[in-house]
């Protein structure tokens, strides 16, 4: 909503340095209270960024090419990730709190960089005045944009069951293979076998961001579109098998594929989702829908907590599936609403020439 009304560029930087603000002062003070109110001011900076970064990409670079552009900012995230965690291990072996603060303060670093060498050539409500009333505004004109739209409506549905199924798997998953599964072996201490796992998924995920990035150039967006669909049933699909895995081996593979499929998802969504949305309420339509996936997360986190806990990790992860599977059904009909309206077009298209 800010994003829109006054300024992308000033909602990343301040969103950017309220998260890693929180991250130092998570790892300074480490009792429970302190770290559960410093959480709080990550999510105030996560709604600042969450729609504004993608708008931002979008105004700055335009609508053509961007699941090409996503992709290489997951792969350039990947490759990040892949240099900072051999250290961050190292520095956990040490102290937890080491990388946490270390991070948090390269994080702040940034923020401060981003204000000297982040452009916003265009911005679309630029010349209005940027009062809060501008501001209330923009906010009215992105949720009517999502309530008069039925495939907006349809993808919030989604968020929301995607956020639901997502909290169980990322608390469940690791949990699974490291008392059901007796990951990792050979006496190797969990922060070195997680470490050398995630390393891993990094590399694969560079990889497939890669040639999902040459093969997207070169379709167009009906089958971007049945992509979607059809990374959402192959998730479906490895969550369940993971949950009921009786070897290591087989749940890392499910794992690997599984992380595989959801970072190339996102960037192709992403940009999918910013084509469907009007140009000066893309970062309200884009945040909407990430707080439609927190509440979610919210609400599904602790059934699948409760459920693992009561009667087994699989089963809490199982229900974390079942979360998913609704999810996928409104991308379904999502997909399908945005078919009708391309073949509409296309035959008013034909019977204007004729």
């Amino acid at each position: 909503m800010l994003a829109d009304a006054y300024s992308r560029r000033m909602s990343v930087i301040a969103g950017t340095a309220i998260i890693y603000l929180a991250w130092i002062g998570q790892g300074l003070v480490p009792l429970f209270v302190a770290i559960a109110g410093f959480e709080i001011l990550r999510g105030l900076g996560e709604a600042f960024t969450h729609g504004a970064v993608e708008a931002w990409v979008a105004g700055e670079c335009g609508d053509d090419g961007l699941e090409a552009l996503f992709l290489r900012e997951t792969q350039l995230t990947q490759i990040a990730g892949f240099v900072g965690l051999p250290i961050g291990v190292v520095l956990a072996t040490v102290d937890l709190r080491i990388p946490i603060v270390l991070g948090g303060a390269l994080g702040v670093a940034l923020a401060v960089l981003l204000v000297f060498v982040m452009p916003e050539r265009h911005h679309p409500r630029r010349d209005e005045a940027r009062t809060w009333r501008a501001t209330v505004g923009t906010a009215r004109r992105g949720l009517w944009a999502v309530r008069r739209s039925a495939l907006l409506v349809a993808l919030l549905g989604a968020e929301f069951f995607w956020g639901a199924a997502s909290e169980g798997w990322d608390r469940l998953s690791d949990a699974h293979l490291l008392l059901d599964l007796g990951f990792p072996p050979f006496g190797v201490t969990p922060v070195v076998g997680f470490g050398v796992l995630s390393l891993v998924g990094t590399i694969l995920i560079i990889v497939t961001a890669q040639v999902i990035r040459r093969l997207v150039q070169r379709v167009d967006e009906r089958v971007v579109s049945r992509w979607l669909v059809a990374m959402q049933v192959a998730r479906v699909a490895c969550q369940a098998v993971f949950a009921l895995a009786p070897w290591s081996a087989l749940a890392l593979a499910l794992g690997f594929l599984n992380s595989m499929l959801r970072a190339s998802f996102y960037p192709l969504f992403n940009a999918w989702l910013i084509r469907r949305t009007d140009e000066d309420v893309r970062a309200t339509v884009l945040s909407t829908t990430s707080v439609a996936s927190a509440i979610g997360q919210v609400g599904g986190g602790p059934i699948s907590g409760a459920i693992g806990n009561s009667y087994g990790i699989p089963l809490g992860i199982l229900s974390s599936v079942a979360m998913l599977v609704p999810g996928t059904l409104f991308l379904a009909r999502a997909v399908g609403l945005r078919g009708r309206a391309i073949a509409s077009d296309v035959e008013e298209a034909r019977a204007t020439t004729v």
